[in-house]
């Protein structure tokens, strides 16, 4: 296991376990962070100039935030025109703004964008600067609805509506902000968020909805799905994933009644062909993680767990309405 592995692992422990008190250095460094932010920890008062929806979360690590991303774009864009922006975390483009392509490389999108731009087939802007990226996507896509992947804490983005996702397995952890816990900003921000969206059981917040995850399929790197989940049933396989939170998929396929042996890689892992070597097939990975995966691996048997996000129908409906009586 690779160092950056390793403190992955110590840091979701420590957030999530509930037993172990933080060491003084990473309490420090909370003060620090709770110092420096500020008016960072309020919702910008900044209106954009079409609707924007900021589909983020609080707590650092997966809470489905691509999969929703990927939902609402594919509920809207059958009579509206859509346009996601994104960070483009994990990627390095020559330069910025980003227009993601189908055949770009997730060394130059990240691996997020690049998904989202196959899955959903809207256009998708990705620059570091997110108020940039707006500025773009308006300018070349002219949309009239725009969906950020993630950006709940960037400041400089004009928001019209807020989207706050937690896993509900994990909630809030411990409870404090980075890096002593998970939370990127204080929990008095969801008093400001339009909605809390909750993945799964467990974790409560008042007005909040629950969503689901639900698997639809396994599918090639070329591209087949095969729906019939019930022939995995029994099956002994390995699985690879590079994931903030691995545990999830591992149980995904626990669920399925697979058995399989989970090889876990940090966060937004860029995949070599040694990565791979070794491993006993049939190989078992994620969306996310399939379009990291060159050319060198269709040699490979390798199947990709495909995923939808099940949105509350009546949240569908009332961004529908944001969208048709918004006004800058």
């Amino acid at each position: 296991m690779s160092l950056r592995s390793r403190v992955e692992d110590y840091l979701n422990s420590l957030w999530y376990s509930g037993h172990r008190r933080p060491p003084v250095l990473l309490r420090g460094l909370e003060r620090v962070h709770q110092g420096l932010a500020g008016s960072r920890h309020r919702r910008p008062a900044a209106r954009p100039p079409v609707p924007v929806i900021v589909v983020g979360n609080l707590c650092a690590g997966g809470s489905g935030k691509t999969p929703t991303v990927i939902a609402l774009s594919q509920a809207f864009k059958a009579d509206l025109r859509v346009a996601v922006i994104s960070r483009g975390y994990g990627g390095r483009a020559p330069a910025y703004p980003l227009l993601v392509e189908a055949e770009s490389s997730a060394e130059d999108s990240g691996d997020e964008a690049l998904l989202i731009r196959r899955a959903a087939g809207v256009p998708v802007i990705v620059d570091p600067d997110r108020a940039r990226a707006l500025h773009h996507a308006i300018e070349i896509c002219r949309p009239q609805v725009v969906i950020s992947d993630d950006g709940l804490q960037h400041q400089g983005l004009p928001r019209s509506f807020e989207i706050c996702l937690f896993d509900g397995g994990r909630g809030v952890g411990n409870g404090r902000l980075l890096p002593a816990g998970p939370l990127r900003q204080p929990l008095r921000r969801l008093d400001e968020v339009d909605q809390v969206l909750i993945k799964g059981q467990g974790m409560r917040w008042p007005g909040a909805e629950r969503f689901e995850l639900e698997p639809v399929g396994f599918r090639s790197l070329g591209g087949v799905l095969n729906a019939d989940l019930d022939a995995w049933r029994g099956r002994s396989a390995t699985a690879f994933c590079a994931l903030a939170n691995p545990g999830q998929f591992g149980a995904s396929l626990e669920r399925l009644g697979i058995t399989a042996h989970l090889r876990r890689f940090p966060d937004h892992h860029r995949y070599e062909p040694t990565d791979l070597e070794g491993l006993g097939g049939p190989l078992l990975t994620t969306a996310k993680d399939a379009v990291k995966l060159g050319q060198w691996a269709r040699e490979l048997d390798i199947h990709v767990l495909e995923v939808a996000a099940r949105l509350p129908t009546d949240l569908v409906g009332r961004l529908r309405s944001h969208i048709d009586q918004f006004e800058p």
